[in-house]
């Protein structure tokens, strides 16, 4: 009688910690000047299908590590993708010569430090835990909608 109810609260812990979506903040370094991008130049940079900030500075994006709820909000939200789509996308594009994989970091101290410390870093946080080390392009929702 009581396995059923286990399982039962169990499948809700799990469907109220998954659904649960913090607002993403995405985050340049403090020395980025040029403006704001839009989702889809943000799109075209974590993809590898744009090299650089419209002012010319190269543009070093920074993921989490696979699993991070930040990383499958960004991939669902921005890149319109899940974590499986985009291992394939990089797969194909190694196979083409192409090795600028975004890196990637497994805590949001590791991404702020990095975001911070390297000129045109562009990474995606919890907007809670946004600090003024680094400078804010924009906050999405879940469905990817700029909200400030």
């Amino acid at each position: 009688m009581f396995a059923p109810l286990k399982l039962f609260a169990a499948a809700v812990a799990i469907l109220f910690s998954t659904t649960t979506f913090a607002d993403l903040a995405i985050i340049v370094n403090p020395g980025y000047h040029d403006g704001k991008l839009g989702n889809h130049d943000i799109k075209r940079i974590f993809l590898g299908e744009r090299s650089a900030f419209p002012d010319g500075i190269n543009a070093n994006p920074i993921n989490h590590s696979a699993g991070s709820p930040d990383r499958k909000a960004f991939f669902s939200s921005v890149l319109g993708m899940s974590e499986s789509s985009y291992e394939r996308y990089w797969r194909r594009k190694f196979s083409t010569g192409n090795f600028n994989q975004p890196v990637e970091l497994s805590s949001h101290i590791a991404i702020l430090k990095a975001v911070a410390s390297t000129p045109g870093s562009i990474s995606y946080i919890d907007s809670r835990v946004v600090n003024d080390k680094v400078k804010v392009l924009m906050v999405l929702d879940k469905n990817g909608i700029t909200i400030n």
